[in-house]
């Protein structure tokens, strides 16, 4: 007698009978389907840690199926030394909305500009601690906190947000930081007005400002640029509603040539470094003006592309010295073709639970059936 699917599918939901049975069924390790970026994504993370990504994409983006980010994520807790390389050397990016992953490899330019625009910041920052009255108490508990990872609450169950910006400055009485700053490029740009939305709405606020300094805009032009968002309150017809608004779009501070024009460039107050329910209690009415021109910022550029192409000095040894190096126990050189294999293993790992998902269900509808 045969069986129709739609049977099948009738008693897939039927509850398994209580008597014991010699061969306990097995549950399923994972209800997911194949995944195929994931292993990608762990296989760049070990061509890195290899030494083998010189001519590295400064951004890099996959786009995951639901599940994929927490299967990236058991991966790296089960390799501690993969772990640790990762937390110590990558920064990377998820929005559990879009489900997109994007690993960070700033450039030699973009590091010593975002250095450059970070340590004018906080030269500013220490001058106004220098005074006696209450900016200067405030300015105290204000830190640079660079790229320290910010996680912000989900907005459904299955969601995930994870950032490591460029350069950040807080209060240290506050969760989020105040100012987040973003060195863009191309690939990168396309993602920042998104990401500025979720920085100051999915904080609730608590982040004030985002900055957004674009560098590089191609071969052909070495224009820069600055932008930035702040949150902002809407009166509606269902009440208040929170929107992040773009004060300064794609403002020029370096022409096609790579001249400085004339632009106010960066302007920060000291109340934008934390939620404004700090700033009423510590600081008041009272507030500071931080301020980096476009000239200015011109000229940070400017060093932080002429450092990158001339060469540089460094120490010459005798023919006669000879350099060794103490080896390792266990050996962590990665062979040139592991992060292949890393990535055949990690998809045959994630075929072989689909597949045990499958038998699983079958051997549930055949024992429904028999009953």
């Amino acid at each position: 007698m045969s069986t129709s699917q739609a049977d099948i599918t009738q008693h897939r939901n039927v509850t398994p009978p209580s008597r014991s049975t010699n061969q306990p069924l097995t549950p399923p390790l994972t209800d997911k389907k194949l995944f195929t970026e994931a292993p990608r994504v762990l296989a760049q993370f070990r061509h890195i840690q290899a030494g083998r990504d010189t001519g590295r994409e400064p951004w890099k983006e996959f786009k995951l199926a639901q599940g994929e980010y927490e299967q990236i994520e058991r991966a790296l807790q089960k390799d501690k030394v993969l772990l640790g390389f990762v937390e110590d050397k990558i920064r990377y990016d998820y929005d559990g909305d879009k489900c997109i992953l994007a690993v960070r490899m700033p450039t030699g330019i973009h590091e010593r500009f975002i250095d450059a625009v970070e340590d004018d910041i906080r030269s500013q920052l220490k001058a106004i601690r220098s005074g006696s009255d209450r900016k200067a108490r405030f300015a105290q508990k204000v830190q640079s906190t660079r790229s320290t990872e910010i996680n912000f609450a989900a907005n459904t169950a299955s969601s995930k947000f994870k950032y490591e910006p460029d350069a950040s400055f807080g209060h240290d009485d506050a969760q989020y930081p105040g100012v987040i700053i973003e060195v863009a490029y191309s690939q990168k740009k396309r993602r920042l007005h998104r990401w500025a939305e979720n920085y100051l709405l999915d904080s609730a606020a608590s982040v004030r400002v985002v900055v957004c300094l674009d560098i590089e805009y191609g071969k052909d032009s070495r224009k820069a640029t600055l932008s930035t968002w702040r949150p902002q309150l809407f009166s509606t017809a269902n009440g208040y509603e929170l929107r992040a608004v773009e004060e300064a779009v794609d403002e020029a501070f370096r022409d096609d040539e790579g001249h400085p024009v004339e632009h106010p460039g960066l302007r920060l107050r000291l109340s934008d470094f934390t939620c404004k329910e700090l700033v009423e209690e510590e600081l008041g009415d009272e507030d500071a003006e931080i301020c980096i021109s476009g000239i200015q910022l011109c000229r940070y550029v400017d060093a932080a592309e002429i450092k990158e192409r001339r060469a540089l000095r460094k120490e010459s040894l005798a023919d006669n010295v000879h350099v060794r190096k103490r080896s390792e126990t266990p050996p962590e050189e990665i062979q040139s073709s592991d992060e292949a294999r890393y990535a055949e293993q990690e998809e045959r790992a994630a075929k072989r639970t689909e597949d045990h998902d499958l038998d699983f269900e079958d051997t549930l509808s055949t024992q429904s059936l028999s009953e």
